[in-house]
């Protein structure tokens, strides 16, 4: 009988073909950010899980490439849900994906009802502890990158039943995991936008979202985005043309100046208009005055003659 296949070596060996030492995380490049969790020289603090009340454990954890790879092997695959999503359009996109939302499998039992981890048994332990998510295996550690690029461990703040101890061994266990899953994530990032096809060559194609939906759609956006820049472009056609409009523009102001300086010659000719109509009509009431007193004066003279030829008895019969 031929010797089963394991999907995680399948992974392993996809991952070599990627360059990606320049970007994963290694212990020596690690800054902790612990305050008051041990001086992690000679006191470390240690997660106590056996006298913790808290629920550390919830339904629905997220898990790596690699982790579905490991549920497959052991055959837990019926505990999977969801799938890789957004790889696809963080691939495509062309501006670093800061608005692009990625999603991940997650760990799932058949009732959604509940909220704690479908493997914690009736007693609160994990029933798969020893094949457990790297998650799990290095909380409450985690590693990030913080905004001056500096990577950086830190420690979750769900977990607040620890002990402060020299177990430095224990301690190492978890950093390390921290490590490891940060890795894997980065890794599994570049597996879901680089090589597809070959995950799905090995069997795990049913965990990632339909890539001819996703491209249809894309085509189909970009498609639109075409239309509506050729309808700008065509607007800006009509609306650019700069020396045309300069040359409407000049014209215009330089009749506006025309018509301003036409007015203000217009008020002032009629201002003059106004004063000689004035004169005028003060020489004619003036010459009527004087016409009518030389009329005046010769009917008062034609009377005192016709008085005087009266009084002589020229009109007498």
């Amino acid at each position: 009988m031929p010797e089963k296949i394991m999907k995680l070596d399948e992974i392993q060996a996809l991952a070599s073909n990627l360059n990606l030492d320049n970007i994963l995380v290694k212990p020596e490049e690690v800054i902790f950010t612990m305050e008051e969790k041990g001086d992690l020289e000679t006191t470390f603090p240690v997660p106590n899980c056996d006298r913790c009340a808290e629920k550390c454990c919830p339904n629905g954890v997220a898990i790596s490439l690699y982790d579905v790879a490991r549920f497959v092997d052991i055959d837990l695959v019926s505990f999977i849900s969801g799938t890789f999503s957004g790889y696809v359009d963080l691939f495509l996109s062309e501006d670093g994906g800061e608005n692009i939302k990625l999603s991940r499998p997650f760990m799932s039992g058949s009732n959604p009802e509940i909220k704690d981890c479908v493997f914690i048994d009736e007693e609160r332990k994990c029933s798969i502890y020893e094949n457990r998510p790297l998650i799990c295996r290095a909380y409450p550690i985690a590693i990030r990158i913080d905004e001056n690029k500096r990577k950086v461990a830190f420690w979750m703040g769900g977990c607040k039943n620890y002990d402060l101890c020299d177990n430095e061994p224990a301690f190492r266990r978890l950093f390390l995991s921290a490590i490891q899953d940060y890795n894997e994530k980065v890794t599994s990032n570049s597996l879901l936008m680089y090589s597809r096809n070959r995950i799905r060559d090995i069997g795990l194609g049913k965990y990632m979202e339909d890539d001819w939906k996703i491209l249809l759609d894309h085509n189909k956006k970009n498609k639109e985005l075409e239309k509506k820049i050729s309808d700008l472009e065509q607007v800006v056609e009509r609306l650019r043309m700069p020396q045309d409009y300069s040359v409407i523009i000049q014209r215009i102001q330089s009749e506006n100046d025309w018509l301003k300086e036409r007015l203000v010659s217009l008020e002032k000719e009629m201002i003059l208009q106004s004063e000689r109509a004035h004169t005028v009509i003060s020489e004619l009431t003036t010459q009527v005055s004087s016409e009518y007193r030389k009329l005046l004066e010769s009917m008062v003279q034609m009377q005192g003659q016709i008085q005087n030829r009266e009084s002589k008895g020229f009109w007498k019969r």
